[in-house]
């Protein structure tokens, strides 16, 4: 039996610049609250979690596993209710549940109540994330939608540059980061309440009934593929990019330098918008699936100096965040009948792939070491420029 969603989104709406841009910063902040803090952090803080809580490379697989997994439990959720009733909804909790799972992971006695605290943040950005391409293709101009959500989506830049000092200042103290990040959750969650817009009853057109057989639709194929592939490599560089250096050069400090810098570098996500109006999705594609694999596979090579690590991070950074990006944009343009359903799906994808990614690692890197896994990661990801010609045609159909 065919399952329908009904929209409540006033289609046709658009705000004015200025209420445009209030909604912008605060997605971007709830983006970098529930992507770049609750969600990537971990990886940032786990030489500390490590020593504290004796745990084992399995362990911290499985635990990191879990941030991903957490996604896959909410994304679908966020989707669906912003379909059935409003974007807003999810958008919120999601906040709330990025504000209680860092708390949790601060006070965390045991390595089960961090394991929860991890879990229970990952569910943030599934829940606050795919709504947004509903607010942005119900609520902008066309023209705009790129700009807008490239500045949304390059919030995880932001979050991940704003932890690094962070961490820095705490020392060794990673329950006081957690803490903050927490608090600045909250803040954050309030902002978005009084920012995004509500229903609208007096411009509704009627429900709209999609089918949830849309995700069927065949030039949305190599979409999921490649999204699925490169959730897996780019989890190995967040989750053990920081272990992998403070264990081949014993300095934890160079560790979380190297993080900000992958932070500062994400920040340039905003201008991903331009890119693609300027280059196509199909070049951009390319261009990005080898800068990130080089990046991912050539850490290991390149820690022997500041500049390499640092390179290595500007380009992960940097890529890392556009490619999300470019996987946003293609699937609003297949999936515009119900956005955030196809885009929620995308990144559900994504997640599982990043879900499976440091699950199976913590399992190979007693076998094969760290450094091998970097490498195969990194050849896999500059293999997905292979089907820069199938995204790029199907990308603008």
């Amino acid at each position: 039996m065919t399952k329908h969603f009904t929209s409540s989104s006033p289609a046709g709406y658009e705000m004015s610049l200025a209420r445009t841009r209030g909604l912008t910063a605060a997605g971007l902040a709830i983006v970098a609250a529930t992507y770049g803090l609750a969600r990537y952090c971990f990886g940032l803080f786990l030489p500390d979690i490590r020593l504290e809580f004796g745990l084992s490379s399995e362990m911290i697989g499985l635990i990191a596993g879990l941030s991903y997994m957490g996604y896959l439990a909410a994304t679908f959720a966020g989707s669906w209710l912003s379909t059935v009733f409003e974007p807003r909804l999810p958008i919120l909790l999601g906040g709330i549940a990025a504000t209680t799972g860092m708390a949790l992971i601060a006070w965390s006695p045991t390595p089960l109540a961090l394991a929860v605290g991890v879990f229970i943040a990952g569910t943030s950005p599934g829940l606050a994330y795919p709504p947004f391409s509903d607010v942005i293709v119900r609520h902008t101009e066309t023209g705009r939608q790129n700009v807008v959500y490239a500045w949304i989506n390059s919030g995880t830049g932001f979050g991940v540059a704003f932890a690094g000092p962070l961490a820095l200042y705490a020392g060794g103290d990673w329950r006081l980061a957690w803490l903050v990040f927490a608090g600045l959750a909250l803040a954050i969650t309030v902002w978005n309440g009084f920012a995004l817009p509500r229903r609208s009853p007096h411009l509704e057109t009627g429900p709209r009934k999609v089918s949830l057989w849309i995700l069927m639709e065949r030039s949305a194929r190599t979409l999921f593929l490649s999204a699925f592939l490169f959730g897996i490599v780019s989890a190995i560089y967040w989750t053990y990019a920081v272990d992998l250096l403070t264990t081949l050069t014993g300095n934890p400090r160079d560790a979380v330098q190297f993080w900000i810098v992958l932070g500062i570098a994400g920040v340039t996500g905003c201008f991903a918008g331009g890119l693609v109006n300027r280059w196509g999705l199909g070049r951009a594609y390319l261009l990005l699936a080898l800068l990130v694999g080089g990046a991912i596979g050539t850490l290991p090579l390149l820690v022997e100096t500041k500049l390499g690590i640092f390179l290595s991070a500007a380009c992960f950074g940097s890529g890392f965040i556009v490619m999300t990006a470019l996987f946003g944009m293609w699937s609003m343009r297949i999936f515009r009948a119900a956005p955030s359903i196809g885009f929620g799906f995308t990144f559900f994808l994504l997640s599982l792939g990043q879900g499976v990614g440091p699950i199976v690692s913590g399992f190979l890197i007693p076998v094969t070491g760290q450094s091998a896994l970097f490498f195969a990661a990194g050849l896999t990801c500059c293999a997905l420029a292979l089907v820069r010609t199938s995204a790029g045609t199907e990308a603008q159909a």
